[in-house]
Order: C-alpha cells, then sequence, then structure tokens
C-alpha cells in the first residue's frame, strides 16, 4: 500500500513538474554516423627516394694544345657542335715551316736509305753504313711526326658532338695549353648521382628502373636505368653511390640539376586503406572497423604510404569495414550509424557552418 503511494507521489510529482520518466533510450549514447570502405588490394613498389644530381655523360674542359695567336673562332657560346668541327684555330705559320723542314730531312734520309740498301745488294756498302743510314731515317720520321702533330695542334677539333659553354675567344687573343677556352658537354644522355643508406647495398643491382623528376618540370616523369653501383660503402655516411643513366635527346636536363629520383627495388601486392583511416597516437597504430552497430579499434602494422593508401602488413583481412571518416570521437565498442559519404560530406559541411 505504502509503495502505492510513494509510486503516486513519484508520478505526480513527474506530472505537476512536467517531464517524464527517463528511458533507457534516451540514457544510452546516440549512434556516430560514419562511412567504410573494405581494404582494397593493390600493387605496390618497394622503393627508396633520394636527392641525385645531374651530370652529363661526357663533359671536357677546352684548352689549347699549344701557345699562339688566334686567328679563327667560328664557334659560339652554346652552340651545338658535331665530332669534327673546328672549335678555333691559331696561327700555323711557323708550324707549316717546320712541317716542311722536316719533310725535306725525312725525303733525304729515306734516300740515303734506299741508295745503301742498293749498294748492300751488290756487296759494295758495309754493315755499319746501312746501320747509320736506317738510323737517320728513323730520326727523320719521328721528326717528320712530331711536325705534322705540331701543326694539327694549331687546330682544337670537337672530340664528339656536344653543346658548348661561355665561349668568348676572339680572333687576335693570345692564348696559353693552361687557358680554358670553354666546356664541352654532351647531354644526348645524362646520369643521376645519388647516394643510398647501406642497407639497400644487397638489393641494388644495374638495370634497375629509376624513376625521376626535377623541379622545372612538374608535370613530366623521367625513366633511366642503375648503370653503376659502387663496389664499397662510404665509412663516414654508410652509404654507396648510384648513377642512373636516362636518355635526355630533347636536352631537357642539364649539368648540376637536382632531381628527386626513385629507385624500384621490386613489385608485389598488399592490403591498402585510405591514409585517412589511419590513426597513429606514438607508436601504436589502428583503424576502427564496424562490427555489427559498433567500432571496435583494430590495432594494424604499416607499411609503405602511396598515392594516398597505406599498405597494411598485418590486422586486417579484404572482409574488413574500414572506418574512414567520422572516427574522431570514437572508442572502442562506440556505437555507430554507417551512412553513405555523400551524408557524410554534408554533415562536415553543417558543423563547419554552425
Amino acid at each position: 500500500m505504502i509503495a502505492c503511494f510513494a509510486a503516486a507521489g513519484v508520478w505526480g510529482t513527474d506530472y505537476l513538474t512536467g517531464s517524464e520518466p527517463a528511458s533507457d533510450a534516451a540514457r544510452s549514447p546516440s549512434a556516430t554516423r560514419v562511412t567504410v570502405e573494405a581494404p582494397e588490394t593493390r600493387e605496390l613498389e618497394d622503393r627508396f627516394s633520394a636527392v641525385g644530381t645531374i651530370l652529363p655523360n661526357r663533359s671536357i674542359d677546352l684548352r689549347p694544345l699549344a701557345a699562339g695567336r688566334v686567328v679563327n673562332a667560328p664557334a659560339t657560346s652554346g652552340s651545338q657542335v658535331a665530332k669534327g668541327d673546328l672549335i678555333f684555330e691559331l696561327d700555323d705559320r711557323v708550324a707549316r715551316a717546320e712541317l716542311a723542314n722536316a719533310q725535306a730531312s725525312f725525303d733525304e734520309a729515306r734516300l740515303q736509305l734506299q741508295r745503301f740498301q742498293e749498294l748492300e745488294e751488290r756487296n759494295v756498302s758495309a754493315a755499319a753504313q746501312i746501320q747509320t743510314a736506317r738510323a737517320a731515317f728513323l730520326r727523320a720520321e719521328a721528326a717528320l711526326q712530331l711536325a705534322k702533330a705540331n701543326l694539327a695542334d694549331r687546330r682544337l677539333i670537337a672530340p664528339f658532338d656536344g653543346v658548348l659553354g661561355t665561349f668568348d675567344l676572339d680572333p687576335g687573343e693570345y692564348i696559353e695549353p693552361a687557358t680554358i677556352v670553354s666546356t664541352l658537354a654532351d647531354l644526348s644522355s645524362v646520369e643521376a648521382e645519388f647516394a643510398l643508406p647501406e642497407r639497400y647495398f644487397a638489393m641494388t643491382r644495374e638495370g634497375q628502373t629509376v624513376r625521376l623528376e626535377a623541379s622545372p618540370y612538374p608535370d613530366r616523369v623521367f625513366v633511366g636505368e642503375v648503370d653503376f653501383v659502387s663496389p664499397g660503402i662510404e665509412p663516414a655516411s654508410r652509404s654507396f653511390d648510384v648513377r642512373v643513366l636516362i636518355e635526355n635527346a630533347d636536352r631537357a636536363l642539364a649539368g648540376g640539376m637536382f632531381v628527386d629520383a626513385q629507385l624500384v627495388f621490386d613489385t608485389y601486392r598488399a592490403l591498402t586503406v585510405r591514409d585517412e583511416a589511419v590513426i597513429s597516437e606514438g607508436s601504436a597504430n589502428y583503424v576502427y572497423t564496424a562490427v555489427g552497430d559498433e567500432a571496435r579499434r583494430t590495432d594494424v602494422t604499416l607499411g609503405s604510404s602511396r598515392q594516398g593508401r597505406t599498405e597494411i602488413v598485418e590486422g586486417l583481412d579484404e572482409s574488413a569495414r574500414v572506418v574512414v571518416t567520422g572516427w574522431d570521437t570514437l572508442s572502442d565498442g562506440s556505437p555507430i550509424e554507417i551512412v553513405p559519404i555523400e551524408i557524410a560530406v554534408e554533415d562536415a559541411s553543417e558543423e563547419a557552418r554552425q
């Protein structure tokens, strides 16, 4: 009886205050709207990124091979030259005179040797005379070759196809063999040089594919292959040098240019999720997965991250439903409501406006 009155009193109080008894539904937390997505298996690459420097395939300093006064300089700064093209020419009058003198001495020594050889056949000439004439002939021949080389040194010829650097040589100018008149670089193909950590030494080999990007060409990817791997490790840096050969027919890459290089060691297939689904706290990495109407914290082991997706090494399979958006306020066991991505975007926009 007393219980009845007590109940009536509670009801009366609620009635007078205009309130109703709290229900179980009111006491339970509301479900969080989330979007989910199944992990995807994609082809990934095991690769390493490094900053490298472009080197011409061939590059030399151009110096005169003899001292002299310039009489002809047809080349210009930055011009493309072919192998055998004349770059500059020195006054060769003295060299030509020396060549003529050497040629005359050679002809004389050759005729003298021929006469002694003819006498020897008739047993008239002594062996000693033959040896003397032969020695004189050889000295004359050597002097002739030296004179020809000295004359050739008055002309600097391009040793290979390439592009000249700054070239400011004018006719009448006197230059010495120590004078660097320009540079010649072959840019038809170039090399990129960069260093890799010691741990990649056993994995790096000639012929591997390398992708490179240069800041002057933000929308272009250059492709090359490893053509040199240093045989040893640098003790100070614990790294080793690698060079990559890149075809450069349009001369887009220039010597000294920095490039971002990505060396591809291997390709493989792996499970991935969107980057935004992964939560990192210190050394722990986890995602939330949808199990029925609840969120479950799921620890994962991560691999590489490429193009907005992160590799999952352990912790998930393809049947999992991974929470991609809306996990900000979740904890293990939180009630969730799975909604399409369009609704989630609308909710986010509404919160931003508020």
